[in-house]
């Protein structure tokens, strides 16, 4: 859906492309700074390099490249559908089950923007297939997201689609249109080059790859 927005360049990274192409030139020269704590803060970027301390989103209006590092959270990317703003959002467990999703329609509210006005996608994330968590944090997602089915939060016991209960919470708040593309970064495999992406589950800490968007 992103690839209709006119003027916006993006990508969702992977093990061979870390930092994805479309956006490295800008990125190196404008990228701005930050420190991904799972919360739900959310920056503005209103200048290049600008430093943005410990914030899980960012939107802006400029032609800075902004973005988010992920290596098995699910990376969330959106563009106003004429191309004049964009986002990016961190949205682990936690920062899904504390709606950082919601947080940011409040801030395009805050400004006269309305999420049906915007395109958001649900990056590469650990899948349904692979995601395994205690039955405690299961029952936790179903009180806290009571309008999405119990089947798709946790489609077979104690695994959590993330992805599918961020792509249900953008369309409950109303956002124009919303992709999830269906890659799990535990175990999609490139039959020549091996894993597709940088996992923290299968790796461990120091791997990651940037999900990225610029106007």
């Amino acid at each position: 859906l992103l690839r209709a927005v006119p003027g916006i360049v993006h990508g969702f990274g992977s093990k061979s492309d870390p930092v994805p192409t479309p956006v490295l030139k800008k990125w190196v020269e404008l990228r701005p700074t930050w420190n991904q704590v799972h919360g739900t803060e959310i920056s503005v970027v209103t200048r290049k390099n600008q430093v943005c301390g410990d914030v899980d989103g960012l939107f802006t209006k400029t032609a800075n490249p902004i973005a988010v590092v992920s290596a098995d959270c699910v990376p969330l990317l959106f563009a106003k559908k004429d191309g004049s703003m964009v986002a990016a959002l961190h949205s682990g467990w936690r920062g899904t089950k504390a709606k950082i999703s919601e947080k940011l329609v409040h801030l395009l509210e805050a400004q006269g923007e309305h999420p049906r006005d915007w395109v958001g996608v649900v990056g590469p994330a650990i899948g349904k297939c692979c995601y395994e968590v205690s039955e405690e944090l299961i029952e936790d997602f179903i009180k806290t997201f009571p309008t999405i089915e119990p089947d798709v939060i946790t489609p077979t016991h104690r695994k959590l689609d993330l992805a599918a209960v961020n792509a249900a919470e953008l369309e409950r708040l109303g956002f124009g249109q919303v992709d999830l593309i269906d890659e799990c970064t535990y175990c999609s495999i490139d039959p020549k080059k091996g894993p597709k992406f940088h996992s923290y589950r299968r790796e461990g800490g120091g791997t990651r790859q940037w999900s990225a968007i610029q106007r």
